[in-house]
């Protein structure tokens, strides 16, 4: 194995990662360091340009998958699961985002991306094997993507899907419904249907059954087709790569907020990077403030720090459309604690429009700027409610508006 591996966009090297006493360094190329001011950040906010080296280890984790499903792929590519070097080496060329993790080395070692295409029954045998085999990965598979959910990616090829091969592009990924809650991928299809109509989200909905598994298909949003068929990757990462945050710390559990302290992360967390990093902070922070607002209507209190994720490009950030939006109190064995809390107040139940208005104002948001982009939110949604085309969802979102509203309103 290579004793570093290159970090490219487009073909160019712009960083490497090197294993140096446990952890994971960056270090930027002279073409960025020459080009790029100090202190952009290019691949992370937690990683801004800068001729030294930085620890990457945070953000590199995040590109992997968690619990179970790292431990299995970890096992195929015959490294220790806390081995991120290994894992990247092995899963880097996919990843989410706009850059490919490739060891260095000769470039004519380094096999061409391509792609095949599925027969009906094989991507049913592949949905059927997720459980076993994370992530439907092949030999020639070389594809990371974080989270802990039965799942894998796909290509969209015309009417049919196709199997990434040596990094080759995904375009979708396939979700299955876990088998101890039924329904949770068509509640998370109306979810996201429901964020579209609101402008939240640009994401794609499909749904199917695959085998004996309903499955959900989403378009990714880090990734857009060009004019003459090409696929571009487009540069994202979640809060917690962000803040520079490991996800295993904390027993895995670091993505959610603990109530009552003031580390990352948090809504105020997220506030601050927009603060320092986006072009248009009032409009990222008034959508920031929307996000809260469709968060606690739908009731998804598992919108942790890996569910929320900023673009990238040219040293600039905004938010990423909404993915991963699960009413999570369709499922009473499910927490209603909020995974990030609102002004302090964690059962998700209890969050009122003040409460969402004083979070706001913790990051310098006119608390009637605040209040007002809620109104409007929850307005929209009662009007769009019925493109959920799920009667539960329908329910849950129509009576937690009203709460939010009557409570507004007295």
């Amino acid at each position: 194995m290579s004793e570093r591996l290159e970090v490219r966009r487009d073909g160019v090297a712009l960083a490497r990662l090197r294993t140096v006493r446990n952890k994971l360094w960056v270090t930027y190329s002279e073409e960025v360091l020459d080009t790029v001011p100090a202190g952009t950040p290019i691949l992370s906010c937690s990683l801004p340009v800068r001729s030294t080296r930085t620890d990457a280890s945070a953000w590199a984790r995040g590109l992997l998958p968690e619990g179970q499903h790292l431990a299995q792929l970890a096992a195929v590519a015959d490294v220790a699961a806390s081995d991120t070097f290994g894992m990247l080496a092995r899963y880097g060329r996919d990843i989410a985002g706009a850059f490919e993790i490739i060891a260095e080395g000769d470039p004519d070692d380094i096999s061409i991306p391509s792609y095949h295409l599925y027969l009906t029954e094989e991507l049913d045998t592949e949905i059927a094997g997720l459980a076993t085999t994370p992530l439907a990965i092949h030999d020639d598979s070389e594809l990371s993507l974080a989270g802990l959910q039965d799942k894998m990616v796909a290509v969209r090829v015309g009417n049919n899907w196709g199997r990434p091969v040596h990094g080759y592009p995904s375009t979708h990924i396939l979700k299955v419904d876990p088998p101890d809650r039924p329904g949770i991928v068509d509640a998370e299809a109306a979810c996201l249907r429901l964020a579209r109509a609101v402008d939240l989200t640009n994401i794609e909905v499909e749904r199917c059954r695959l085998g004996d598994r309903e499955t959900l298909i989403v378009s990714r949003f880090d990734r857009v087709e060009l004019d003459d068929g090409t696929l571009r990757r487009l540069h994202q990462e979640d809060l917690l790569q962000a803040l520079g945050v490991d996800p295993s710390a904390r027993g895995g559990r670091s993505k959610y907020q603990q109530a009552g302290t003031p580390g990352p992360p948090s809504w105020w967390h997220a506030a601050d990077l927009i603060d320092s990093y986006a072009d248009d902070a009032r409009n990222q922070l008034h959508q920031l403030v929307r996000i809260i607002a469709y968060t606690t209507a739908t009731a998804n209190a598992d919108c942790h720090a890996k569910n929320i994720a900023f673009l990238l490009e040219d040293g600039r950030i905004r938010l990423a459309p909404l993915y991963d939006t699960v009413p999570t109190a369709l499922w009473p064995g499910l927490r209603d604690t909020a995974a990030l809390t609102v002004a302090d107040v964690s059962p998700m139940s209890a969050v009122t429009v003040e409460h969402i208005s004083s979070e706001a104002r913790r990051w310098g948001a006119p608390m009637d700027d605040a209040r007002g982009a809620v109104i409007d939110l929850l307005e929209e949604l009662l009007d769009a409610v019925h493109v959920a085309k799920h009667d539960a969802v329908i329910e849950l979102v129509t009576a937690n508006v009203r709460r939010l509203l009557d409570g507004a309103a007295a």
